[in-house]
């Protein structure tokens, strides 16, 4: 901007430190006090009630002193519900110490340097260059202005080094990927996903890589134990897998999406568009919010976490099936159930903790293989594929029975042992698992 400042203007705000004039008789003669001094733009956010949390903003990021300098400076300052608006999770990650520079970028994004532009300064149209680097765009017309689309809600507070606007919006500047999602309402356990898993560097790279991220909910879905399994640090391989199912390279808009298009992950499996229904989806997840456009590529947020790239081991990890996962890496059997057996695929019976923990002694050796291969068929067997009577054989060669009587559905061993089918169709990229309560054994 280069237009001169105004003379200063009063906007007779209640809050707002304003000139006084005190009148007193003496000797006959009227005198009038000297005016006091404006107060500078740090010190009028820290006494106006209406923007205590940019205030607060302003105290986490060190800030207070720059806007107490000389200046001039033109304050486009967000009101507290402006801030209530990006939602408590987002105000509350701002405010930690980890993220002061990114808040300082998002403050320095509403000031403008080297003049103090009264409303009346502005056009339509008006670009004007902020402290951050970015630029905001002013709009007039209709008997107010915007900044950036945000409305100018009380103009013209001045102070003795600028002048304030508040503004009903906060306004955020271009960031990248993983600043993006810090400042996205919902997003907060993606973001704790993506620190846990190492990913944030990579994310923060050039790119431009196009992100389908999962919301808080679809995190819940999954389920405590589930995500706490994911969040361990010993699963970081398997919680990056997760997370790169979910990243493409390149910038996909909405309008790039085509019905029934298959794209490539950055982790090396394909995702499914489907654009046949109301809502858009991938991999059958709902793409309820599309086009968030970042410096290095846009985000597009599901309802839904997306692990169909995972095979019956990485399954049965998530599933926190941990003593079959040891009991099959030291029978040298993980390799096997993490191919795709020529397409076929395999069906695991499933033991939990518990049922191995019953047993009185577990087995160990080529026991232990024929034993984890009875739980194990060589090919894709969903739960409706299941019938009464039905033998199966297993990949160990022996067989096993299937019952069903209404709506439960049992197992009957090699050895007249039952177990109960607890969970079924546990889906995994190459095959399927159920869930049972015993371990069973050939006879």
């Amino acid at each position: 901007m280069t237009r001169t400042p105004k003379v200063v203007r009063r906007s007779g705000l209640a809050w707002m430190p304003v000139l006084l004039l005190a009148v007193a008789a003496c000797d006959n003669e009227d005198t009038i006090a000297a005016p006091e001094p404006l107060a500078d733009i740090a010190m009028i956010a820290a006494s106006a009630p209406d923007v205590r949390t940019l205030d607060a903003a302003l105290g986490a990021a060190g800030l207070r002193g720059a806007l107490a300098g000389e200046g001039p400076f033109t304050v486009f300052a967000p009101r507290n519900a402006a801030f209530d608006a990006l939602g408590a999770d987002v105000v509350a990650a701002l405010l930690e110490s980890g993220n002061i520079d990114l808040l300082t970028e998002v403050l320095t994004f509403h000031v403008v340097a080297g003049v103090a532009a009264m409303s009346g300064d502005l056009s339509d149209g008006q670009v004007v260059s902020t402290l951050q680097g970015g630029s905001l765009t002013i709009g007039v017309g209709g008997g107010g202005v915007t900044v950036n689309g945000a409305n100018v809600v009380q103009a013209d507070i001045e102070a003795s080094n600028g002048v304030i606007h508040i503004i009903d919006a906060v306004l955020l500047p271009e960031v990248d990927l993983v600043e993006r999602a810090i400042l996205t309402d919902g997003a907060q356990t993606l973001v704790a996903a993506i620190g846990a898993g190492g990913l944030a560097s990579a994310l923060q790279g050039p790119g431009p890589f196009t992100v389908f991220a999962p919301i808080n909910e679809a995190f819940a879905a999954l389920g405590a134990d589930r995500i706490e399994v994911l969040l361990d640090p010993a699963n970081q391989g398997l919680l990056q897998k997760v997370l790169t199912y979910h990243v493409i390279s390149g910038d996909i808009r909405a309008a790039d999406l085509t019905d029934g298009a298959t794209v490539a992950t950055l982790q090396g499996s394909p995702v499914t568009i489907d654009l046949s229904g109301a809502t858009p989806k991938v991999n059958g997840a709902n793409i309820i919010a599309t086009d968030i456009v970042v410096e290095n590529g846009v985000i597009h947020l599901i309802d839904a976490v997306l692990t169909e790239n995972l095979d019956i081991v990485d399954q049965a990890i998530v599933n926190g099936f941990g003593t079959l996962v040891d009991l099959v890496a030291s029978a040298g059997l993980a390799g096997t159930l993490r191919d795709d057996n020529g397409g076929m695929g395999f069906t695991v019976f499933a033991p939990t903790n518990a049922a191995f923990g019953a047993l009185a002694n577990v087995p160990s050796g080529q026991a232990l293989v024929d034993v984890l291969t009875y739980h194990v068929v060589g090919a894709t067997v969903g739960s409706g594929d299941l019938t009464d009577g039905q033998v199966v054989t297993t990949v160990a060669g022996a067989t096993f029975t299937v019952n069903i009587s209404g709506s439960g559905v049992t197992i009957t061993d090699g050895a007249g042992n039952t177990a109960n089918v607890v969970l079924t169709d546990v889906s995994a990229s190459n095959g399927v698992i159920h869930v049972i309560d015993a371990v069973i054994l050939p006879s």
